[in-house]
């Protein structure tokens, strides 16, 4: 199903704060004017991905719509040598998705200090698969099999964030979702603090953040979840669940040969615009 295209402007003045400036609490602005997040921008950001479905469930409609993407090329391709090419990635990139598949069960792995290292604990029947579509990268959460969280990871050097501060980004992203409550992490002294995240009100067993992740990885991101089950593993998470680990992982910069399908951008969505000659990742 495509997904609904909102016109926003990239050209709405706003006041743009400097990376790693650091700014005061607006009080005004911080509490009491968040909504629950629009209904079709919840239902077209989540997609076809439900509550409860297994990484089975999952494989299989990624799989669906890695196979109708590639077909739809292969069809309009007349050369046999590149339909083959075309077959071949569409088996490699299937393939991709269902390695990427993990259970955390204790065993080091790069995502213990990585974008996502906050989003899961181990040892605690938690495991996560991640999915590469056209502008930004999708992890998928499970807790006993069951999908209860996603979290999507724009690169804040896409064209239609380029020179964006998480400030401009917020701005941009309330235009789609509603009004939120801005979340502030503490600097060094106890006066000043910086803007962190996003949250609006839930929306029955659904909760919607946006985390800046742009210092460190160069991401601004969404995270939608399942209340109840988050909740549940925020009280049963022990302090020795995590592993310890030193690798680096960069989440967001290698990209598949052929982009993902055109129907789960979201950046178009939040943006209304699909820039012309955007330069790819590299």
């Amino acid at each position: 199903m495509r997904l609904e295209i909102l016109i926003l402007s990239l050209a709405i003045t706003v006041p743009a704060l400097a990376k790693g400036k650091k700014a005061a609490k607006p009080a005004a602005e911080s509490s009491g004017k968040k909504s629950a997040p629009n209904p079709k921008a919840l239902a077209d950001l989540a997609g076809k991905f439900k509550w409860g479905m297994s990484p089975g469930d999952i494989n299989k409609v990624i799989s669906d719509q890695i196979n109708a993407k590639y077909q739809e090329l292969i069809t309009k391709e007349t050369d046999v040598y590149t339909q083959d090419n075309l077959r071949k990635q569409r088996d490699e990139e299937i393939a991709k998705v269902k390695d990427s598949f993990i259970k955390f069960d204790g065993q080091k792995s790069g995502w213990d200090v990585s974008l996502v290292d906050k989003e899961f604990g181990h040892r605690n029947g938690e495991s996560m698969m991640v999915f590469w579509e056209k502008d930004q990268r999708r992890f998928l959460f499970f807790y006993n099999d069951k999908l209860y969280k996603q979290f999507i990871a724009f690169n804040a050097e896409h064209p239609a964030f380029q020179n964006k501060t998480f400030d401009d980004f917020a701005k941009l992203i309330e235009k789609r979702f509603g009004p939120a409550e801005m979340k502030f992490a503490n600097l060094r002294t106890k006066d000043e603090q910086t803007l962190d995240h996003l949250e609006w009100a839930p929306s029955g067993d659904d909760e919607l953040w946006a985390i800046d992740q742009s210092q460190f990885y160069g991401n601004f991101c969404l995270v939608l979840k399942q209340r109840s089950v988050s909740a549940q593993l925020t009280k049963t998470r022990g302090a020795g669940n995590k592993t310890g680990g030193n690798a680096l992982i960069d989440s967001v910069t290698t990209r598949d040969k052929v982009e993902g399908d055109p129907n789960s951008d979201i950046v178009d969505q939040i943006t209304g615009t699909k820039p012309k000659g955007a330069p790819k990742a590299q």
